[in-house]
């Protein structure tokens, strides 16, 4: 039940976003099974459809524009950031150019778009 809570207030706050509303919380990543990397959820808010993308794995790289993953499965890939994505590093919000190489990052994107929230977890001794 907690799951499908996670997951529903996920997608709705997502689905305001990609809406245009004003600036919302995202809540975390519905819970996912543990080493998960890529997960993407179609759903229709308001009568649109809408893809949310998650992805997860330690920072490659990182710019003013773009974050690169690599993910558990080993894949890598690079998420757009712009000035309306918000940035929480390790429960606080940050700037993107606080985030570093190892870190581990969770994104989610709506529809294709620029990410709407990057989620870092600082790796340890940094």
């Amino acid at each position: 039940m907690r799951s499908t809570l996670g997951l529903a207030t996920s997608i709705l706050a997502a689905g305001a976003l990609a809406a245009g509303a004003a600036a919302i919380k995202l809540p975390p990543p519905p819970s996912l099974p543990a080493g998960w990397s890529h997960a993407s959820i179609n759903v229709v808010v308001r009568h649109v459809p809408h893809t949310f993308t998650y992805d997860r794995g330690r920072v490659a790289a990182v710019s003013p524009t773009s974050l690169t993953l690599r993910e558990p499965d080993g894949s890598v890939v690079t998420i757009a950031i712009d000035s309306s994505t918000i940035v929480r590093l390790g429960g606080r919000e940050a700037n993107i150019s606080e985030v570093r190489r190892l870190d581990m990052a969770t994104t989610v994107t709506v529809d294709g778009g620029p990410a709407a929230l990057v989620k870092v977890q600082p790796r340890i001794g940094r």
